[in-house]
């Protein structure tokens, strides 16, 4: 199946699910000598139609929206061709691999970087941060497919709503450290986006940075501390440098001993004995020995 527009090529390679009002399409840029994906959405309702074209054109969104590639009218139905990825999502990372709590961080980092650097509309923001949309390289970086998962609802969202859904990502990152109440500092910032504290997401994403910095350093200490021999060797020595003075003065005391004994003349153990020629101003006459 090919979508064909004036200026683009398209060609359907998967179907990724059909509704009475949108069809969602992996495609490939038959224009495109790289041949890169993209994911087609062909909405055929015209009111829904109506209502996306607000956010889903490029002169009614920000230009840094780069996941945006395109929109087009094509037979009565209403093209939104953004980019697509192909990889792992962040559910199936946490699925498959354990991550130490410096890579959960610099995962939740990145996703806030990477939403601040599109500068999408909130509506594709709320859908962005769902797990299955989340795409996670080996180096953790992070992009975004959109698959219109909620698109009745993107009408009523605003920017609390995508912060609870910042909240949900917390509680899966670091459920088990926010269960047993590890860190004071990552419990608090989970207790400020339950009860909604944060007035927008840069003031969120703020705190997340300060938490990145304060958790990242207090688990690079705890981490070299159990886990590196000479480190743990190093302790070992200086909890015993007292016991290792005392011995060693013991040890300089009887070697002192053990000189002044063997090397200085000792008038009992000698056979001469040792002979004075003077006492003070008396002399001593020396006889034939």
């Amino acid at each position: 199946m090919l979508i064909e527009h004036p200026d683009s090529r398209y060609e359907v390679i998967q179907k990724r699910k059909t509704t009475d009002v949108l069809d969602l399409y992996i495609v490939k840029d038959l224009n495109d000598e790289k041949q890169r994906l993209y994911t087609a959405v062909c909405v055929k309702d015209r009111e829904l139609s109506r209502k996306l074209i607000l956010v889903t054109t490029k002169k009614n969104t920000n230009i840094s929206f780069r996941d945006l590639h395109e929109s087009f009218n094509l037979e009565g139905n209403y093209y939104i061709v953004f980019r697509y990825t192909k990889g792992e999502t962040l559910q199936q990372a946490l699925q498959e691999h354990t991550f130490s709590l410096q890579e959960r961080l610099l995962l939740l980092k990145n996703i806030f970087g990477q939403l601040f650097l599109l500068n999408m509309p909130d509506c594709f923001i709320y859908e962005a941060l769902r797990k299955d949309s989340i795409v996670v390289n080996q180096a953790l970086e992070v992009s975004f497919n959109y698959f219109f998962t909620e698109v009745d609802y993107y009408w009523q969202i605003e920017e609390k709503h995508c912060l609870r859904r910042v909240g949900e990502l917390v509680q899966e990152l670091f459920h088990k450290e926010l269960a047993e109440k590890q860190d004071k500092e990552l419990t608090e910032f989970s207790k400020n986006l339950t009860q909604e504290r944060f007035s927008n997401l840069w003031d969120c994403y703020d705190a997340c940075n300060d938490l990145y910095e304060h958790l990242t350093a207090k688990s690079e200490w705890e981490e070299i501390r159990p886990g590196r021999f000479w480190w743990r060797a190093w302790e070992a020595f200086k909890r015993k440098i007292p016991v290792i003075k005392a011995v060693l003065s013991v040890l300089l005391i009887v070697a002192a001993g053990a000189f002044l004994l063997f090397h200085l003349p000792n008038p009992v153990l000698s056979e001469d004995g040792i002979a004075f020629e003077k006492i003070g101003t008396l002399e001593i006459p020396q006889g034939k020995r």
